[in-house]
């Protein structure tokens, strides 16, 4: 799972930004882009319930591929696909209080589910923004016409997500993948949304590098800068890396976790966890099938987590302790 970009990410971001500035819309978008990026740590001292910014929804855990960074083979949490029914109960309550932006992705490939194109069609029609990282296996010309025809816009964004730049690393690190065939679906993309004039979705591809391919980096952003929107170079969290192997991850918290501040995450059942990072579902904190999103986000149990985040107690969270998301 890749780390936030950095402030010199974020400045790059917002001028590159600028070409999709058309009109007082665009500007309207973009203002709320930049507003939906502060932070929000304050709130979690208030006595009143808050709205959550955001949710990062699973359409599926379900992947094709077998990166060597990930941890999906070493979960036990049951594979399956979100039903569509409860994924638009969800968006349409997200919408009624104010969530701002829905990520489409957590554990598995977002776009195995049958239904991903509806389903951000949906959100759109509620006037949420969208973000759907992908490995671009199934991004084909066909797909990507399904996305153009979504109703997205220059308020989301398409992350192609990257361990390796040469065919080689990157065929060797997200084993199964097919190097060509992910290169001929962006720039396909890219071409038909040019052709079809569409202000949007913005198309991102980022480079999480293992020590094996931090070399290519730079190659990385040359191949890519130029061709998408944004081009950067991310950061695989150790504790991603490392989750149920043996022994801690080689590392010990000494900040405060942004996640618990900004979205709330859902399982493909509808079940909500405390973390992303909670592979298991050993730490549920409500369940969208019958609890609404402002009791879960706004329950005593989070509120107990910023809580001691904000403390610094990160020894009385076990989950925490060990992560460096």
């Amino acid at each position: 799972m890749a780390r936030r970009p950095g402030e010199s990410d974020s400045l790059r971001y917002g001028l590159e930004e600028l070409k999709f500035l058309r009109s007082f819309e665009d500007l309207r978008i973009l203002s709320a882009k930049v507003a939906y990026k502060r932070p929000r740590k304050l709130e979690a001292l208030g006595a009143s319930p808050w709205v959550p910014p955001s949710l990062q929804i699973e359409p599926t855990n379900v992947c094709n591929l077998r990166c060597t960074t990930c941890p999906g083979a070493r979960s036990s949490f049951p594979k399956g696909h979100m039903d569509v029914g409860l994924f638009e109960n969800i968006i349409s309550e997200a919408s009624e209080i104010g969530v701002k932006r829905i990520h489409l992705f957590l554990r598995g490939e977002p776009t195995l589910h049958p239904g991903i194109y509806e389903m951000i069609r949906f959100t759109k029609s509620k006037g949420l923004g969208v973000h759907l990282t992908t490995n671009g296996t199934r991004l084909t010309p066909e797909k990507s016409a399904e996305l153009l025809d979504s109703g997205v816009d220059s308020a989301d964004q398409l992350t192609i997500s990257f361990i390796g730049h040469s065919k080689e690393s990157h065929e060797a690190t997200m084993v199964g993948v097919d190097h060509d065939l992910v290169i001929r679906n962006v720039i396909e993309l890219l071409r038909l949304r040019k052709e079809l004039g569409a202000n949007g979705p913005v198309i991102e591809t980022i480079l999480n590098p293992t020590p094996e391919t931090q070399h290519e980096t730079q190659e990385f952003l040359r191949f890519w800068r130029g061709k998408v929107d944004h081009a950067r170079i991310g950061g695989i969290s150790i504790a991603f890396q490392e989750y149920k192997r043996e022994g801690d991850a080689a590392v010990r918290r000494s900040s405060l976790c942004h996640y618990i501040f900004d979205r709330m995450p859902v399982l493909w059942n509808g079940q909500v966890p405390q973390c992303n990072m909670d592979f298991d579902g050993e730490r549920m904190v409500g369940d969208l099938n019958k609890d609404s999103i402002m009791d879960t986000w706004n329950s005593e149990q989070m509120q107990t987590v910023r809580r001691i985040h904000l403390a610094g107690q990160f020894e009385r969270l076990p989950l925490c302790l060990h992560c460096d998301m």
